[in-house]
């Protein structure tokens, strides 16, 4: 397969790779639009569950509700003795008084329509409404709900019977007779309008047989709902709860097709995105074929053709983009491939003059390093005479001056912090006996530090520079002091600061001015003699340390100058002498 690939010209891997993008990202839109269907009506089957849930605890509450009530009815002392006379006369006379009663629990419950009080014969005893819903009274034994009833066929009502029984026999249940709550269905449209939860859904309350008892929303149902047909209607969300106690039913409706009308307008865009993107890529095809193939076919002619043409021939550059530019750079490559046929003499000739140059180099630097071995051999003569008389200033002048050309002598360009340091030890040690004490050197360095590796003699020449030019000018004592620290984890700083004459403005920008110039290794400018010494080291700092090192100094007249060195930590030599820029 890989090399049937490798095989196909680019504009037919193009072609393949085009339609393999419009085929993944058909079976993205419809695999999303299928996720996001399942998910929506996940949700709102969640949501309708929830307010089912609540519409089943509010109409349970309303239950709970009328039947403490007819509860402290039923059992009253009135009625109690209603059902339990014979007499005819106690009978006429506690009817006007039940009547009452009746009438008074009807007005704090408006939907109550009329009631209803049979005795345990089934003899209807007392009544208020003139409603007769055509119940045949009979014995319940516990609280029974029925189903739709109606008067005419109009103004739907339900009942409630509830069985009444002796308080004062002394048997367990001593049925007296029940009452029957003729009850108006209007209360649940109020509950269930707030149960919708889009505009075309419906919420319907059926009884045990299936009617309609009460509704929110467009339904076209008119007696009774088979709720299996409406579950296996694929156009509507169907969910139901049966209520506990009645055996009646909630059922919400909901049109799939409305609760997807959002998601058929993003289906709507997505088709319309997959139409704007086979446009593009085809008009992708089209300057890929026009602005990418053509030219780069007529490059590769003309490749073939150059070992026979060779000589002045050239490409010739039509197009402006990056095949022109290809072309013009192939263009340049043919030429300085002439240049170079022609300059392979004078370069040959370079090479040998490098090499003499290099070996002048290597002599004159083994002459440099006689002089200062000679010195040494010398300042140890003379220590050794200083010892022998017993002066000891000049014996430990000597070791000290002894000790900086042997440490300048070293082979390496690296030394440790700590060497360094030491270093400037010895130097300070010569400029306290030269002043007499009046000039100072203080150190002030982190110990992790001192085992790093650091480019050999920094500090030094730095500190001889602020002793000459700055603390000689000036009759008070003068102070250097060196700080050696980390600002930052990959970067050391060396701070050194003295308390002399210092430097005018004007002299301070032209000395930034040659240091910034002393960057450039071709540059031999020494107009301004006081940065002699800190352009060398700016030089050799960026020679080895690159832009990551950094020279900066700072000074005001009469009050002193700071000079602030930082470059990256590194613990290893080899790592040093890789990181050089020379």
């Amino acid at each position: 397969m890989i090399r049937y690939w490798r095989r196909l010209s680019l504009a037919r891997q193009i072609l393949i790779f085009v339609l393999m993008m419009l085929a993944i990202l058909l079976i993205s839109f419809v695999i999303t639009s299928r996720i996001a269907e399942k998910i929506i009506e996940k949700k709102v089957t969640e949501s309708v569950n929830k307010i089912l849930l609540q519409v089943e605890e509010k109409i349970t509450g309303y239950y709970t509700d009328m039947e403490g009530s007819s509860m402290s009815l039923l059992y009253s002392q009135s009625i109690q003795n209603l059902l339990n006379s014979e007499d005819k006369l106690s009978v006429i006379l506690l009817n006007s008084e039940v009547t009452s009663m009746f009438a008074n629990t009807m007005s704090q419950k408006e939907n109550i329509r009329g009631i209803r009080l049979y005795n345990s014969e089934g003899t209807l005893v007392a009544s208020i409404g003139a409603i007769d819903v055509g119940v045949k009274p009979h014995i319940v034994e516990s609280i029974e709900y029925s189903g739709l009833l109606s008067e005419g066929g109009v103004n739907p009502y339900y009942a409630i019977s509830i069985p009444i029984y002796n308080l004062k026999s002394e048997k367990v249940q001593d049925y007296r007779g029940m009452c029957e709550f003729i009850m108006d269905v209007g209360n649940f449209n109020h509950i269930l309008n707030k149960a919708k939860i889009t505009s075309h859904s419906s919420f319907l309350l059926l009884d045990q047989n299936g009617k309609m008892m009460a509704s929110e929303g467009k339904t076209t149902v008119e007696d009774s709902i088979d709720i299996n047909e409406w579950n296996h209607d694929k156009r509507f969300i169907v969910q139901s709860v049966t209520l506990p106690r009645s055996g009646w039913q909630l059922i919400s409706i909901i049109p799939r097709k409305e609760l997807l009308n959002d998601l058929s307008t993003i289906q709507h865009l997505n088709i319309a995105t997959y139409l704007v993107m086979i446009g593009m890529l085809s008009l992708f095809l089209l300057l890929f074929y026009t602005r990418i193939m053509t030219p780069i076919k007529a490059l590769m002619d003309f490749i073939k053709a150059y070992p026979k043409s060779g000589g002045e021939s050239r490409f010739p550059v039509v197009y402006r983009n990056e095949i022109g530019v290809l072309g013009s750079s192939l263009n340049k490559m043919l030429d300085e491939i002439d240049d170079l046929g022609k300059s392979v003499q004078l370069t040959q000739k370079r090479m040998y003059e490098f090499e003499i140059a290099k070996k002048h180099m290597e002599v004159l630097a083994f002459r440099n390093q006689i002089n200062p071995h000679f010195l040494h051999n010398t300042l140890e003569c003379i220590r050794a005479i200083a010892l022998y008389n017993k002066v000891q200033e000049i014996a430990e002048i000597s070791e000290s001056l002894s000790n900086m050309f042997r440490y300048s002598v070293k082979g390496t360009d690296f030394v440790t912090i700590e060497d360094e340091l030491a270093h400037v030890r010895e130097y300070a040690r010569i400029i306290e006996y030269r002043f007499m004490g009046r000039i100072r050197v203080e150190i002030e360095a982190d110990r992790d530090l001192l085992g790093l590796k650091t480019l050999k003699m920094i500090l030094q020449p730095i500190v001889e520079n602020a002793v000459f030019h700055g603390l000689e000018k000036q009759n008070k004592n003068g102070l250097v002091q060196i700080k050696v620290y980390k600002p930052e984890p990959e970067m050391i700083q060396y701070i050194i600061k003295d308390n002399g004459y210092g430097i005018d403005q004007a002299d301070l920008g032209i000395l930034m001015q040659h240091l910034r110039q002393s960057e450039d290794i071709g540059n031999t400018d020494n107009k301004f003699r006081q940065g002699i010494g800190l352009g060398n080291i700016c030089r050799r700092m960026k020679l080895f340390y690159g832009d990551e090192a950094d020279m900066t100094v700072s000074s005001q007249l009469h009050k002193g100058t700071v000079v602030s060195i930082s470059f990256p930590a590194i613990d290893n030599q080899e790592q040093m002498e890789g990181s050089a820029h020379v």
